[in-house]
């Protein structure tokens, strides 16, 4: 972040404007609207609305050029005139008052930037590219302007209304929190929204008044949630939803720091995820405190890379709430086989090559036996094989395979951190897998996939950051070729 987003109350605030053009003027009405007290320094005012805004004493206009002097009555500071050595020494004045200034279209020289502005008072939402891409902030502005209802302020001037009501009828905040949540989204910002501002107030002292009697906000929930299979922005909107409004989050050592900046700033993040061969919170532990949680009337998010009920467990912690009586609800998530073959160019089936999808592990929860792992994979024209886990056991599910039917010359590929930016596809065949994971380290978070549309993976290749290797097994040398 490199700028701090900060609103300041600048009502009856002197506020300095230098230049008197167009640029100025757009400034100075913004800085009007905010109730700042706005004096110009210019020889003149091009702008006929900053003339107006003069003759009307609406602002102060100081008819000279900036010369410096003292700027220690200024709250604000914009330099807006078409002269660069001019805003440089506006811009330099600021600093050593230590006075925020803006210099228009400039970002080197301002130490506070002027944002895009979506106005729904009281509510105010500004965005910024720090300087950067003026069109981009206007664009996300029209973007949100059509997103957002006209009387979004309506049901934020009741809920001020109603706050310190509220916060003596529920004094505990997290429940107050659930009560303000419902309100938002139910009939209370309905009525609001469509003009209705007398129905809106009854169904809010209605709603209050029958909160105490109401038992259902004061139970647990547990959310099961898919984060996907590593992409921040591949995570459902029912699941960003869900995290955003969960107490506590429970989530895998997968599920990337983009996407764990989606829950409530206020919530415990609380890591439970197993790392191969080091001391990690069990299963059955994981189970007891997702229990014991939601049992204490937290709504928890169990945020699970992929898809919670493909090789996520998620069938195990459903059993652990569902015998505790508790309520629970299922997110499902772009699993990790359907997204890292998305992002790599595979087709999991494709018509005429592949007609079925077997999806499988590279070892099972007892055993890190590659045997048990593929057993079900039996050869069968025309299927893709998806194998999770298991990549230091490589050349033995490929030797596993391999005696179950498979053709050594079987192409394979293997998606590691897939839709990251940091994802890398391995093509080889399945006799030589072993070997290539040796040579080119492979590590986990990888999926194999065996099948005759693993041969796409460089013809479709689409995504970007990803790097392509092909590994090609000689009689005298075998070798990594590298595409991007």
């Amino acid at each position: 972040m490199q700028h701090l987003p900060l609103f300041a109350d600048l009502k009856d605030k002197d506020c300095l404007v230098v230049g008197g053009g167009a640029v100025a003027e757009r400034r100075t009405l913004l800085l009007l609207e905010a109730g700042a007290r706005v004096h110009v320094v210019a020889p003149t005012l091009k702008s006929e609305t900053l003339s107006e805004l003069s003759a009307d004493a609406r602002i102060t206009h100081e008819a000279r050029p900036y010369r410096g002097g003292p700027l220690d009555r200024y709250w604000l500071i914009v330099a807006a005139t078409d002269d660069h050595v001019t805003n440089a020494r506006v811009a330099a004045d600021s600093r050593a008052a230590r006075r925020l200034c803006n210099v228009v279209d400039d970002p080197e020289l301002c130490s506070f930037i002027m944002p895009a502005i979506v106005d729904r008072a009281p509510v105010t939402i500004a965005i910024g590219s720090s300087g950067l891409s003026p069109v981009l902030t206007r664009w996300i502005k029209g973007l949100l302007e059509t997103l957002l209802p006209e009387r979004l302020g309506a049901v934020a001037a009741l809920a001020g209304r109603w706050r310190e009501r509220v916060r003596a009828a529920i004094p505990d905040a997290d429940e107050r929190r659930r009560f303000w949540e419902r309100v938002v989204n139910g009939e209370v910002a309905a009525h609001a929204f469509a003009g209705r501002d007398l129905e809106a107030e009854d169904a809010l002292r209605g709603g209050l008044e029958s909160w105490a009697r109401d038992d259902a906000h004061k139970l647990g929930e547990a959310y099961l949630v898919g984060a996907g299979p590593g992409g921040a922005d591949l995570i459902t909107i029912r699941g960003r939803q869900l995290l955003a409004s969960a107490d506590v989050v429970l989530y895998d050592r997968l599920v990337s720091p983009s996407i764990l900046s989606y829950a409530r700033r206020e919530a415990e993040l609380i890591c439970v995820g197993k790392t191969p061969r080091r001391p990690s919170i069990t299963q059955k532990q994981l189970n007891r405190l997702l229990v014991q949680l939601v049992q204490a009337g937290k709504r928890v998010c169990r945020l699970k890379g992929g898809d919670p009920m493909i090789f996520g467990r998620g069938g195990e912690e459903l059993e652990a709430l569902a015998e505790a009586g508790l309520k629970f609800q299922v997110v499902p998530g772009v699993s990790a086989a359907e997204g890292c073959a998305a992002y790599a160019g595979v087709p999991l089936t494709l018509r005429g090559v592949a007609q079925a999808v077997l999806l499988t592990t590279g070892h099972t929860q007892d055993s890190q036996d590659s045997e048990a792992g593929v057993a079900a994979a039996e050869f069968a024209p025309g299927q893709t094989l998806a194998l999770y886990m298991g990549v230091a056991q490589y050349a033995d599910i490929a030797a596993a395979l391999i005696a179950r039917g498979y053709d050594a010359s079987t192409p394979v590929a293997v998606v590691e951190n897939g839709t990251t930016d940091r994802q890398r596809v391995i093509r080889t065949a399945l006799g030589s897998l072993g070997r290539a994971q040796a040579a080119l380290d492979i590590a986990p978070p990888a999926l194999l996939i065996v099948g005759e549309t693993a041969r796409f993976a460089e013809r479709y290749s689409w995504f970007e950051p990803s790097k392509l290797e092909i590994f090609e097994s000689e009689s005298a040398h075998e070798r990594a070729r590298v595409s991007y």
